[in-house]
């Protein structure tokens, strides 16, 4: 039942108590009332009688006369007179309906008998002459009782029955009323506000009106869930490929450093895509787009196949991207690291007849604890370190030195000042033939931080240089330095450049001016190559190589071992000497492909006039290959500073 309907019916059920228990005590106090008046009623018609008879009436006819005119009043139901003797002499009394049934039930629910009074008349004299018995007539006032009560009764019924209808009114407008603004509101919910609800507006259709207000409140929960999460996929991935974006993979991170668990940590994979912005030029940006999605889900399909559920994959800039590996081992985040690079060779598009885009990858361990920063810029340069080792293996990111980590913004504030304030200077190495005569020396480029702390060599701020554009500014600084150089020697000089630095258009007109300021000198400068520039930038070696000879100097080839491509376009320039090194040397004694092929780079650069150079070996046996060989000098495993791509990498995950 409703709460309302039984608040109603409550105080109806009060109001009905109220009522009939004042009624019963109304006419329990009309029966007492009653009962008193019939009682003196008949005392004072025995009065009268006793009165009467006392002075006068003494024959049995004059009593009798007296006692019919009381008796004819209809006041009394009893009127007796009994003279001396107790002989009953005279008696006038009202019959009983002993058979009238509602004349029994009333009187005796009522219970209005009259009491019999009786008294002594005397004569004049004061002689008793007799008794006097007088009762009232309690009819009338039983009935009077019984219709009072029967009004009040019939009043109250009919007061009930009034207030029934208007509860019930009261009700079903209330009802209606709720139900109606319940209707209402629950047409307010829907986005169609004309649309018709399943159930009607009345109090049966308010439990429907309901279900359609949860089906739909449901309805507008659930849309409003699905924008949340459309706004924090806009939020959290990168609009291209649908990955985290850099925020979300910020603070995922900061997360997994601040987890301070037991066997917490793990690694960090970073890889870049080093020619995006030539893709983008070569080829029409929605096809780029399409290989940036297409290469970034089959990257996400193989880290949820091989990771861990907590493994992230994201998008953190244009060309970077990060694999958040934690709770991972060395050993799985190194086969892991093997699968993803595995995984962007095979996604790599043309660039060129020449080759294919590249991709750089690094990777760190980090633990608990760790600076954010600090890892992210170690990152970075053994990322910028890949990019000049030119190949596609992990870097580790403990290659450089402590002091070196810096990110990227912190290399152009160190290099720019260092530009300014001329802080590079040059060390020589001596390199030998086999019979110990001296060929030249080999420069290396150090540069002195303002701190005042250890030099840092080339291979550690080259790339950098490479990377922000400084790279032409740094080797002429080299090219100065080490004209200097050949004024205060007698010997020849090796100064590498980098490829990125041919690439800048402004560098070939400073160089002429310096070779031309010196004449003399550069009749002893030699400047060095990478061998992957007769095959990606032939125009610009070629230049190069003009400006060069035309000066004096001579022009050699380094790391030929790592781009045998070149062997056919070394016609084409007027080359001093070429450079084997790497792993091609460590493995040749025991491949004898290798030797083979040492072989044939030595018969050609002979019929070309060049001499042929090998640095990195790693033993005598080795050695004496070289010299059977013919190779004219031999540089033993030692890190040329001068060169970042010569580093030999401490990678300690994945063998290439």
């Amino acid at each position: 039942m409703p709460t309302l309907r039984r608040l109603l019916l409550c105080s109806a059920l009060l109001i009905g108590f109220i009522l009939l228990g004042a009624q019963a005590l109304g006419m329990l106090a009309a029966h007492r009332y009653l009962n008193a008046q019939l009682a003196q009623q008949g005392e004072a018609g025995v009065r009268t009688l006793a009165w009467a008879l006392s002075h006068g009436a003494g024959t049995p006819g004059e009593q009798a006369e007296l006692a019919d005119e009381l008796f004819g009043q209809g006041l009394y139901a009893l009127v007796r007179i009994t003279n001396e003797g107790n002989s009953a002499a005279i008696e006038r009394s009202a019959r009983r309906d002993t058979g009238g049934v509602d004349r029994d039930w009333r009187g005796a629910w009522l219970d209005m008998d009259a009491p019999e009074i009786t008294r002594e008349f005397t004569a004049a004299d004061g002689r008793s002459k007799g008794v006097i018995t007088v009762q009232a007539d309690a009819r009338r006032a039983r009935d009077t009782l019984w219709q009072g009560g029967i009004r009040v009764l019939g009043l109250v019924l009919a007061a009930g029955v009034f207030w029934a209808i208007f509860a019930m009114s009261l009700v079903r407008w209330i009802e209606a009323r709720t139900s109606r603004d319940i209707c209402e509101r629950v047409r307010s919910l829907a986005q169609d506000k004309d649309a018709a609800l399943t159930g009607s507006c009345e109090v049966a259709g308010v439990d429907q009106a309901l279900v359609d207000a949860q089906r739909r409140v449901a309805a507008t929960v659930e849309e409003q869930n699905a924008r949340i999460e459309s706004l924090q996929s806009e939020i959290y991935r990168d609009p291209i490929t649908r990955l985290s974006n850099r925020r979300h993979f910020v603070d995922q991170f900061r997360l997994a450093l601040a987890d301070k668990t037991a066997d917490t940590g793990g690694h960090l994979l970073m890889f870049r895509q080093r020619d995006l912005a030539q893709i983008n030029r070569h080829l029409s940006r929605a096809f780029t787009d399409q290989w940036l999605r297409s290469s970034s889900e089959r990257l996400r399909r193989l880290v949820e196949e091989f990771g861990g559920p907590a493994t992230l994959i994201a998008r953190i800039s244009g060309s970077d991207f990060a694999l958040l590996l934690p709770h991972t081992s060395a050993p799985q985040a190194s086969l892991l690291a093997e699968r993803v690079r595995r995984e962007l060779r095979s996604l790599r598009v043309p660039m060129d007849k020449y080759g294919w885009c590249r991709w750089a990858l690094a990777m760190a361990a980090y633990a608990p604890g760790d600076n954010m920063s600090d890892i992210l810029a170690r990152l970075d340069h053994a990322l910028m370190c890949a990019e000049s080792a030119d190949d596609d293996q992990v870097a580790p990111a403990s290659q450089a030195a402590d002091s070196t980590r810096i990110g990227e913004y912190s290399w152009h504030d160190a290099l720019v000042t260092a530009l300014e304030q001329h802080r590079f200077s040059l060390s020589a190495q001596p390199l030998h033939d086999l019979s110990g005569t001296l060929l030249h020396y080999e420069a290396s480029l150090t540069l002195h931080d303002i701190s005042g702390t250890d030099p840092v060599p080339a291979s550690i701020f080259m790339p950098p240089a490479v990377r922000l554009g400084l790279s032409a500014e740094c080797d002429i600084q080299a090219i100065r330095l080490g004209l200097d150089w050949l004024f205060t020697h007698d010997d020849a000089l090796t100064i590498p450049v980098s490829l990125a630095t041919l690439a800048q258009g402004s560098f070939f007109p400073r160089l002429e001016r310096m070779l031309a300021d010196r004449p003399a000198l550069t009749m002893r400068l030699i400047i060095e190559v990478d061998a992957a520039g007769l095959v990606e930038q032939g125009a610009d070696v070629r230049q190069l190589c003009d400006v060069v000879t035309s000066a004096g100097g001579r022009v050699g080839v380094s790391r030929l071992s790592q781009q045998f491509g070149a062997m056919e376009h070394l016609h084409e320039f007027p080359l001093s000497y070429v450079t084997l090194s790497g792993s091609f040397i460590t493995g040749l004694l025991h491949s004898p492909g290798s030797q083979h092929l040492a072989a044939t780079v030595v018969a050609t650069a002979m019929t070309l006039d060049m001499a042929v150079y090998a640095a990195d070996v790693p033993d005598t046996a080795t050695q004496f290959v070289l010299e059977d060989t013919g190779v004219r000098a031999i540089r033993r495993a030692v890190v040329n500073s001068a060169h970042a791509h010569d580093l030999a990498h401490d990678h300690q995950w994945v063998p290439s």
